[in-house]
């Protein structure tokens, strides 16, 4: 059976939300966690702390059954530093369009390099800080039962989201680089689905590695329903940022709903920004992506059911929640 997503976003959008986002507002981090965040509230820019508690909240909706419910903590503060850290690069490249900063930040996943805080036109405290949180979170991971066997491949997947930054900056130089097909090989990584499940492996007692290709196969379904999530939640935002790396705005350019003449002219009048998310409102393009979900969704749970040493359903089910946060956290994430 699973879900019908149209029935999961008719009842998330008429009931009230309030509630919820209230919950998530109140919600309290680790200490060590909100240490960093503290620090990260000192510098221009920063994102709103519901981030940091919706992440932190919805983790246990992603996180793996076999992780033993000793771990679960550990895991929930990984994943909330390993958001922290990713953010931090996306601020580089999304908000202050400074390529400097970002190619330094870059090497700090990679062991092979040594970011210079020193480089001329960098920003040296914020670099340091990313750096700290990198730290961190490598402090939390080498207690994990499992860190030194699957540490190779987090650092893979962490790499694979820098990447994908680097993927959306591009596209906001050259819009004409856009095509779904892409956004999905490329952008998808943002979203971190594949780096969080190898924090669960970490923590896991012994996951045969039989099982470990079919794992990854369902975790890029889960990864392209968050996108679209994420997507549908920010999509709006970001025409207004003038950033045109979102799903909605590819698929609007690739079914003619938008040209690229009138992405140059969104740069500079922000009064037709407006006209342009009306007009792709009117077009119900959140629909078209609800429909990718539901599809995505079906095949995660047919994956699930051939993993032959994992019960992946209660992972399954918390992909439904976690396309709840995204609608409930819409303006906010």
């Amino acid at each position: 059976m699973g879900a019908d997503v149209t029935e999961l976003v008719e009842a998330v959008t008429s009931s009230d939300g309030s509630a919820e986002v209230e919950n998530i507002s109140g919600h309290e981090l680790p200490p060590e966690v909100q240490a960093l965040i503290d620090e990260y509230d000192t510098f221009a820019g920063s994102r709103d702390s519901f981030l940091w508690k919706w992440v932190h909240r919805l983790t246990p909706h992603f996180t793996f059954s076999f992780v033993p419910d000793e771990h679960v903590t550990d895991v929930r503060t990984a994943k909330t530093l390993a958001t922290v850290f990713i953010t931090i690069l996306d601020d580089f490249l999304e908000k202050d369009r400074d390529k400097e900063t970002f190619d330094e930040a870059a090497k700090i996943p990679c062991s092979a390099y040594e970011m210079n805080a020193e480089r001329a036109e960098v920003q040296t405290e914020q670099l340091r800080f990313a750096r700290r949180v990198w730290d961190e979170l490598r402090n939390v991971l080498d207690g994990a039962p499992r860190s030194e066997f699957y540490f190779p491949l987090f650092r893979f997947d962490t790499e694979q989201a820098v990447n994908a930054i680097e993927y959306s900056y591009l596209l906001g130089r050259y819009p004409e680089l856009g095509n779904y097909q892409e956004l999905t090989v490329h952008e998808s990584h943002n979203v971190m689905m594949f780096a969080y499940s190898d924090i669960d492996l970490m923590y896991s007692p012994a996951l045969p590695t039989d099982d470990l290709a079919q794992l990854r196969r369902l975790v890029w379904q889960a990864q392209m329903m968050a996108r679209i999530g994420n997507w549908v939640a920010t999509w709006e935002r970001e025409i207004h940022e003038t950033d045109f790396s979102s799903g909605p705005v590819v698929y609007a350019l690739e079914e003619g709903l938008l040209t690229y003449d009138e992405l140059e002219r969104l740069r500079d009048d922000p009064e037709y920004q407006d006209e342009v998310v009306e007009r792709l409102r009117d077009a119900n393009v959140d629909a078209a992506f609800f429909d990718r979900w539901q599809s995505h969704y079906e095949e995660l749970q047919r994956l699930s059911e051939d993993l032959s040493s994992v019960d992946a359903s209660s992972y399954v089910e918390g992909m439904e929640t976690v396309l709840r946060y995204f609608i409930w956290g819409k303006g906010k994430v």
